[in-house]
C-alpha cells in the first residue's frame, strides 16, 4: 500500500474519520425558519398555490367563527382579494377586531420573526393590532436573519425608506415566563399562510 492511499483513508479500508474541524451540515434557511416559528406557537401553513393560500385561510376563518365584518384589513390589495373591507381610519380601537390580514416584508429564519413596515401597518403600533394576526408571504421573502433583511428593504426602497419598521412576535407561555413585558405587549397570535413562489 502506498503513501497515496494512506491519505487517501484506503489504508483503514476505505472508511475515511469526519473532521471535528469541518462545519457541521446546516438546514435550509426554509427547514429553520419553520422550526423557530412553530416552536414558539405561530401556525405555519406552506401553500403551493394561490387558490390553496384562499382555500386555507377560509379554513381558518370557519375555525374561528370569523366573518369578514371583524376582521381588520389595512391593505388595499388584499381587501380586493379576500372580499373584507379596506380600514380607511387613521385612529380607532383596533383590538375590537378579532383578528388583522397582512402582507409583510421578511420572514426571518434564525428568530422566527416576521417583518413589517408602514406598508403593511401604516402608522398602527404592534400592541394597538388585533390579538390575532394572519400573515400572507411568499417563500422568496424568506431571508437568513434581521440584518439581510434590513439590507433587502434598503435595497427594495431605494428612493424613501419606510418607517415603523418592526418585527412581529409570536405569543407564547415560554416567552411569557420570561419576558412578561413584551408579552403583553406585541406578542400576537400568528397565522403564517407562506405560498411557495416557484
Amino acid at each position: 500500500m502506498g503513501i497515496w492511499d494512506k491519505f487517501l483513508g484506503q489504508f483503514t479500508g476505505g472508511k475515511t474519520k469526519e473532521s471535528p474541524y469541518i462545519p457541521l451540515k446546516e438546514d435550509p434557511t426554509e427547514i429553520i425558519f419553520a422550526k423557530n416559528f412553530t416552536s414558539k406557537g405561530g401556525r405555519f401553513l406552506f401553500c403551493e398555490s394561490s387558490d390553496s393560500v384562499f382555500n386555507n385561510f377560509k379554513e381558518i376563518c370557519i375555525e374561528n367563527k370569523w366573518n369578514p365584518s371583524t376582521i381588520l384589513c389595512l391593505e388595499k390589495r388584499l381587501s380586493l382579494s379576500l372580499d373584507i373591507k379596506l380600514f380607511d381610519q387613521s385612529s380607532a380601537n383596533l383590538k375590537s377586531f378579532k383578528a388583522a390580514v397582512i402582507f409583510c416584508e421578511y420572514i426571518i429564519s434564525n428568530s422566527g420573526k416576521i417583518l413589517l413596515s408602514e406598508h403593511q401597518i401604516r402608522h398602527f403600533k404592534i400592541p394597538d393590532l388585533p390579538e390575532t394576526m394572519v400573515v400572507f408571504a411568499k417563500s422568496n421573502q424568506l431571508v437568513k436573519d434581521v440584518s439581510h433583511g434590513m439590507t433587502l428593504l434598503k435595497n427594495k426602497y431605494k428612493k424613501t425608506i419606510p418607517t415603523n419598521i418592526s418585527t412581529l412576535n409570536i405569543k407564547s407561555n415560554i416567552i411569557k415566563e420570561k419576558y412578561p413585558s413584551i408579552h403583553e405587549t406585541s406578542a400576537k397570535n400568528i397565522y403564517l399562510l407562506l405560498e411557495d413562489d416557484l
